[in-house]
């Protein structure tokens, strides 16, 4: 097994050092960065204007921030001698003189020798690991040195057997802030389109910008949630960034859509009856939306009551008689906004009777005759005093069946109005009453 002293020894002892320092010869540490508490690997680059077979470097970290594993050969080594990799490559975690890391390789050590190209090449990637109590925004320096070892390793290029100083591209690893994590939109109220935004913080913040749709505001490092005013039907994309000691992290992505609660259909197929001897109107009616917030009952556009969201019938007495009444039913959709109404007009109608008719069976015939001496003399419940009073003067007696009788039987005088073919009111005052004619025959 080759020994890594002994060769770095006889390698140095076999070429000759240059004093010359081309510009073109580089060793370059890439900056990279990395989370608290993971592993970070960064590379090496050799720069050359000629082929080289060899080099060699020891470079120095921060032990505070960062603790050597690994080193592998680059891209341009491990592609070597047909995919494997340098005849040489050796490295050490833990040098005299550190911390640090050396490193060393030769690509080729017997024909057909075989040389890093000219250009700018990967050779050697070294994998650390942050600690994870690094405070975001710290840097440990990756620097070039030529004292690591013992005996200490110089950083050269060997090209055609002659060792190139580089120019040392020194690089470094920095701290990122985690990033916040579950960032989501909810929509509170879907009327309004009023929303919350969330996420839950990567650590501790100093601040935290949130991005919407290209525009940043800036809010408290321990806010975990934002008031949000969306748009109906609109996507809102946002972008959460923690910051610490003025290190950004990346940015945690969310968005949300607001489908707003389209306007309530109001109520519809009103149906109205009405009671005409207690002058009662019975509404009826379809709800279209189960969320309705209430119902509003009015009359001639006054509020009289309102109502459950959820009522389909309500009853109100009118409070006069042979007057055109408007009810209408209202009221708020789901989201508060008003509805359109639907409406029927209603009018109560005094007592309807035609006069004669005694037993209220449409017609005027003997059988009203007999009712009339029926109630007189039997006390057989009458439905329509007023139609009982054949001859309108007030009172119900015996001249109301004999009245009965001469229109019928004898020529008599028609029973004054209204009469005994057509319904109508009782146009004399009088103490009597009708409140169970059969008013459907009327219609």
């Amino acid at each position: 097994m080759l020994n890594w002293k002994n060769l770095t020894g006889a390698l140095c002892l076999m070429i000759s050092v240059s004093g010359l320092q081309a510009q073109n010869f580089a060793l370059h540490s890439i900056p990279t960065s990395g989370l608290p508490g993971s592993s970070i690997e960064a590379t090496v680059e050799l720069e050359t204007p000629s082929p080289a077979q060899g080099f060699q470097f020891g470079i120095v970290h921060d032990t505070t921030l960062l603790t050597a594993i690994l080193v592998t050969e680059g891209s341009a080594l491990a592609g070597a001698n047909a995919g494997s990799g340098a005849d040489y490559f050796h490295f050490e975690l833990a040098p005299i003189g550190g911390p640090g890391v050396i490193v060393g390789a030769i690509v080729s050590l017997a024909p057909p020798l075989e040389s890093i190209p000219v250009g700018t090449h990967q050779v050697a990637v070294i994998q650390y690991s942050l600690i994870a109590t690094a405070e975001p925004g710290s840097i440990s320096n990756l620097t070039f040195n030529n004292t690591l070892g013992s005996p200490a390793v110089n950083c050269v290029i060997s090209v055609g057997g002659v060792s190139q100083q580089p120019i040392l591209d020194h690089g470094s690893i920095s701290v990122e802030t985690q990033a916040p994590s579950a960032v989501s939109v909810t929509v509170d109220d879907p009327c309004t389109c009023d929303g919350t935004l969330s996420w839950t913080n990567g650590g501790l913040y100093d601040s935290i910008e949130i991005t919407r749709d290209g525009v940043t505001t800036s809010h408290l490092g321990t806010d975990t949630s934002l008031a949000v005013a969306l748009t109906d039907g609109v996507t809102a994309n946002f972008g959460v960034v923690g910051i610490r000691n003025l290190q950004a992290s990346a940015a945690a992505l969310g968005s949300g859509t607001c489908n707003q609660t389209p306007p309530s259909i109001g109520p519809s197929d009103l149906v109205c009856t009405i009671d005409h001897e207690s002058c009662t109107v019975t509404m009826s009616w379809t709800n279209n939306d189960p969320t309705y917030q209430d119902l509003t009952f009015s009359v001639d556009g006054i509020l009289v009551g309102t109502l459950l969201g959820t009522a389909t019938s309500t009853t109100h007495v009118l409070t006069a008689e042979l007057v055109d009444f408007s009810l209408e039913i209202g009221g708020s959709g789901g989201c508060g906004e008003a509805m359109p109404t639907v409406s029927c007009v209603m009018v109560c109608l005094p007592e309807r009777f035609k006069r004669g008719d005694v037993n209220s069976d449409g017609g005027v015939d003997i059988s009203d005759a007999i009712g009339t001496l029926s109630y007189l003399f039997q006390a057989t419940p009458s439905p329509c005093l007023d139609a009982v009073d054949t001859n309108d003067d007030g009172n119900v007696d015996i001249s109301d069946a004999i009245s009965v009788l001469n229109y019928i039987f004898a020529g008599g005088a028609e029973p004054p109005a209204p009469g005994p073919n057509t319904c109508g009111i009782d146009s004399t005052a009088d103490a009597l009453d009708c409140p169970s004619y059969n008013t459907a025959i009327c219609n």
